[in-house]
């Protein structure tokens, strides 16, 4: 399956960074221009925010909106490509050195997946001992409850149309889009999958804030003063108290 890699054209240490995690590991990727909020005209942030305000009430900062429109043009991407699956990235992740292995077939993805996440994190809700189907050294799981990131995900061509398709009202941040069924409707719609351990992790997550050297774009740039991290917190408190953490396995 293809692979796209979404970076800002300002971020060239971060694009520096994954041509060496994806040179290490063998694999190609398309890279997608990500939208850089901090340049969108006053107009294009009203235009975005009008009917946009059911799914996120507290209101879109314009990082927030650049986020979401480079995951957009990515679906896009893969909706017109020819392979079935492809895998998206952020720029900011760390690869497995069998990630490549793993994206070549689609084999070891469920039959009835819309959506695999690939990376990393502390805390989410498994179908516990029900792993559906088994990669090399992975397993795949049902994902009960949702969790913050979508640094790393394949998604089916078919769904990557679907996407393009919901109603502007029930947008939200990707990672609240694509995998918190308790806030987004889309999220609940979807089937969600996790593979584990982790092919994937987000440089700030690997290093739990410390000494991260590449920090959240929209927590750094949110004007308000309101990390994004920080802004999610309340709604984790709705989960389900039983979680289980996804290991990353370099």
């Amino acid at each position: 399956m293809k692979a796209y890699l979404i970076n800002l054209d300002r971020a060239a240490d971060r694009l520096a960074h994954m041509r060496r995690e994806f040179a290490a590991v063998g694999l190609e990727f398309e890279r997608v221009p990500a939208i850089d909020g901090a340049t969108l005209g006053a107009d294009i942030v009203e235009d975005f925010r009008r009917n946009r305000t059911e799914s996120k009430p507290d209101g879109w900062m314009p990082p927030e909106i650049g986020c979401f429109l480079g995951h957009f043009e990515t679906w896009t991407r893969v909706a017109q490509g020819a392979d079935e699956w492809a895998a998206v990235f952020e720029d900011d992740v760390h690869l497995s050195k069998d990630v490549s292995a793993l994206l070549a077939t689609t084999d070891w993805i469920p039959s009835n997946a819309d959506i695999v996440r690939l990376e990393g994190n502390r805390s989410m809700r498994l179908a516990n001992g029900r792993a559906l189907k088994v990669a090399p050294g992975r397993k795949v799981y049902r994902a009960l409850s949702g969790t913050p990131g979508s640094a790393g995900y394949v998604l089916s061509r078919d769904i990557a149309a679907w996407l393009l398709e919901v109603p502007p009202r029930l947008h939200s941040i990707p990672d609240v889009f694509l995998f918190k069924p308790k806030v987004s409707a889309v999220a609940r719609k979807l089937r969600r999958y996790q593979i584990v351990p982790a092919l994937c992790i987000q440089d700030e997550v690997l290093h739990r804030g410390r000494n991260a050297q590449m920090k959240s774009e929209i927590r750094v740039r949110n004007t308000r003063g309101r990390g994004y991290r920080e802004h999610l917190n309340p709604l984790l408190r709705l989960w389900p108290i039983q979680r289980y953490a996804v290991p990353f396995r370099p």
